[in-house]
């Protein structure tokens, strides 16, 4: 049993502000986690884009490079072939650069919401570290109370009490 309550002593009893304390900070982390995650994902995507779009643009080339190649007269169907794989490429193309666009502005937007996020998550380690105060507080009152008094959040100032009581009649 000595033990038992030595083990007690040493590690401190979870409190309503203990949990807050850790889950401001665990929610914190997590969320910075998730907006550079989120921006690697969508770069990766993007990345994946360019990629596709460089083949495609070589592709192209090489079938405009054949196109030219065989403008022998006596080629009609090769010739319309490469122009209708052409024409597929260029519709691909298109297509994939709408991609690309719509990617660029995802990640525009993200970047713009990954910095609002953070900067209203500071409220977070607000929270946090006036949580840790107020466990300061409670645990050595004596070192708090020298620190000075905290005005008040009120605008207006405290009334007297004379002021409240009503006039007397002669």
């Amino acid at each position: 049993m000595p033990g038992k309550t030595r083990k007690q002593a040493d590690s401190p009893i979870p409190t309503p502000l203990h949990l807050l304390q850790t889950l401001t900070r665990t929610l914190s982390e997590h969320l910075g986690q998730a907006c550079s995650q989120a921006q690697e994902d969508a770069q990766k995507a993007l990345d994946k884009l360019d990629r596709e779009q460089q083949k495609l643009t070589d592709k192209l080339a090489q079938s405009e490079a054949k196109l030219a190649a065989e403008d022998a007269p006596d080629s009609g169907k090769s010739v319309e072939r490469l122009h209708s794989k052409i024409a597929e490429l260029n519709s691909e193309l298109e297509v994939l650069n709408q991609a690309r666009q719509q990617a660029q502005d995802y990640i525009r937007q993200l970047n713009n919401d990954v910095r609002q996020t953070l900067r209203l998550a500071r409220g977070l380690e607000r929270i946090e570290g006036q949580a840790g105060q107020a466990i300061e507080k409670r645990n050595n009152p004596a070192s708090t109370a020298s620190g000075g008094q905290r005005r008040s959040r009120s605008r207006k100032p405290a009334a007297s009490p004379a002021a409240d009581t009503p006039p007397t009649q002669d």
